[in-house]
């Protein structure tokens, strides 16, 4: 007679609890990844326009005062929140039993484009704490344009894939719960 393929109360009970844990971080990681695509989707779209209009000079002056100031704290902790939430999402679905095949996809595609974030701060976060010495236009016109390009065009780029990947593991795990 074949063995029952039957999970036991406690094994079962395990198995939910490890879903349960990686739809709470896959649903940590929709909240704070949407508000880091949509503050940088907002400098993007719209400040950036504007400081265009204005001048690398007054850019400077409120980057001194923004991302240099508050934005030194509020920053690094929305991109590193993010960036953690979505690899622990991505390990914790990893070690899920069951685990939903369409999830891996877009769960792993979320925890890729928040390291990605990272990876632009990297290269985008030397050209703004430049900003607080230079007052050569020329200068600060330059590290306008590099840092539209690292620390807008690409990172936001990439946050927006990666809120977008986080929903839609979000939503594939809540299809994989009904079936």
């Amino acid at each position: 007679m074949a063995a029952s393929r039957v999970p036991s109360r406690p094994a079962a009970a395990a198995a939910g609890y490890q879903a349960g844990r990686t739809r709470v971080l896959v649903a940590a990681t929709v909240v704070v990844s949407g508000l880091l695509a949509g503050g940088t989707g907002d400098r993007a779209l719209v400040a950036t326009p504007a400081w265009r209009h204005l001048g690398p000079t007054a850019w400077a002056a409120y980057s001194r005062h923004a991302d240099l100031g508050a934005g030194l704290v509020v920053y690094p902790l929305a991109g590193i929140s993010a960036a953690v939430l979505a690899v622990a999402a991505a390990i914790s679905y990893r070690f899920d039993r069951p685990r939903p095949r369409a999830v891996a996809v877009p769960i792993y595609l979320a925890a890729m484009c928040q390291l990605g974030v990272m990876a632009t701060t990297i290269k985008a976060a030397p050209i703004m704490l430049g900003v607080a010495d230079p007052e050569d236009p020329s200068a600060l016109a330059q590290a306008f344009d590099q840092f539209t390009l690292w620390g807008l065009t690409v990172r936001r780029t990439l946050a927006v894939l990666g809120f977008l990947a986080a929903t839609w593991a979000l939503l594939a795990l809540s299809r994989g719960q009904h079936s």
